[in-house]
């Protein structure tokens, strides 16, 4: 049986997102927040049949416009953090960062560590 790979997507605005799929990612059009959350838990839970009963992630890493990254509540990261893949990586959109994945990053960082270790 040929290796299957794993396969990258993007979940967005069509025109921030259209070319990305040049590059061969799956590109997933969401208008709002809330469509955005409904396709990123549909795309976090498909798989690849490996055979023999054996399955495992289509996804390694799914990237998502901040903004629709921003209204993610803490259950919805428990159910994205039950598995190391896919990886849910936050992009700035076309107005450039607001800053989301910096300020996740020093939260986790802070819930790891018990402190501020950035300042």
């Amino acid at each position: 049986m040929a290796k299957e790979k794993y396969n990258l997507a993007i979940i967005g605005t069509k025109d921030q997102i259209l070319g990305f799929k040049a590059l061969g990612m799956t590109a997933v059009n969401a208008n709002n927040a809330d469509e955005a959350k409904a396709k990123l838990f549909e795309l976090v839970a498909e798989n690849i049949d490996l055979g023999d009963g054996e399955t495992r992630k289509k996804y390694a890493i799914i990237f998502m416009l901040e903004e629709y990254m921003a209204p993610l509540t803490k259950d919805d990261y428990k159910k994205l953090n039950k598995e190391a893949l896919p990886a849910v990586v936050p992009i700035p959109g076309v107005k450039g960062t607001e800053g989301f994945g910096l300020t996740r990053i020093k939260r986790m960082v802070e819930q790891a560590v018990g402190s501020d270790i950035f300042g």
